[in-house]
């Protein structure tokens, strides 16, 4: 018994009548694909800043402690800050920002006092504007990776590694900084830095 055999010819005429098809559909997979993922990343955006209000409600909240819940905590080592503003600069990414303050002398940036801080926020800047310069102890939160080594490679040492603490560099068990900048003024709550 023979079975009918497909030709060349024929088979090729088949798949050239289901490319087209093919192709819609993997369209239209890959407009679902991009819509989902939209709506994955604006579910969390969402997430992320109901979160970043969550953290700050609890923030506000561990500042209204008694002395005494305070003091307990303190004696523990268990340090609860609330950060008192934020800095704004034309640097928004870690990657291009100077290390010397002197290779950008002209940049400028202003710290915005939190009004969730103090009922008045500009009253804890009075008096400030008699100085020239103020020492600013901020947080490295853009570090990526919160992780730190004892010994790192700092730019300039080409490759030498050597304590963390003998360094500047970000990436510190607390991720505290300390820095000193000029006062340029200040105007409501937000004073001008150098």
């Amino acid at each position: 018994m023979s079975h009918p055999v497909c030709s060349c010819a024929e088979q090729v005429r088949k798949l050239t009548q289901q490319a087209p098809v093919m192709r819609r559909e993997i369209k239209n997979l890959r407009q679902q694909m991009d819509g989902a993922i939209r709506a994955h990343k604006k579910q969390m955006s969402s997430l992320q800043s109901m979160l970043t209000d969550c953290k700050h409600e609890d923030k506000l909240q561990s500042v209204s402690k008694s002395p005494s819940e305070i003091k307990l905590l303190l004696e523990q080592g268990r340090i609860q800050t609330v950060p008192i503003g934020y800095i704004s600069s034309c640097f928004a990414v870690k990657n291009g920002t100077p290390r010397q303050p002197t290779i950008c002398s002209s940049s400028r940036a202003t710290l915005k006092i939190e009004p969730s801080v103090f009922n008045n926020p500009e009253h804890s800047l009075v008096g400030l504007e008699q100085y020239s310069h103020i020492w600013i102890i901020f947080l490295f939160h853009k570090n990526g990776q919160m992780n730190y080594k004892a010994k790192v490679k700092p730019p300039r040492l080409n490759g030498q590694r050597v304590g963390v603490y003998s360094t500047r560099s970000p990436h510190r068990p607390n991720a505290l900084g300390l820095t000193l900048a000029k006062l340029e003024g200040i105007t409501g709550t937000t004073y001008l830095q150098d």
